[in-house]
């Protein structure tokens, strides 16, 4: 089963934190993220509230991983 959060990422080679979905491929330690950052967007602002919080959430749960392009 796969599963995705939130992941703080730093991409060192241009000197700048940014925000990614994270995703876990099924039961394996294989893992993949979104290419570029994600931006914070909904359809009211309590969908805004949330993705915020859950990405503070998930910054102190998962940390910052360091961003390599695959």
């Amino acid at each position: 089963m796969s599963s995705w959060h939130y992941q703080l990422m730093h991409h060192d080679s241009d000197g700048y934190y940014a925000m990614h979905e994270y995703f876990y491929l099924g039961d394996s330690d294989d893992t993949a993220w979104t290419s570029d950052p994600i931006t914070v967007t909904g359809d009211s602002i309590e969908d805004v509230k949330w993705s915020l919080k859950t990405m503070l959430e998930d910054i102190e749960k998962h940390g910052v991983k360091d961003y390599e392009s695959r």
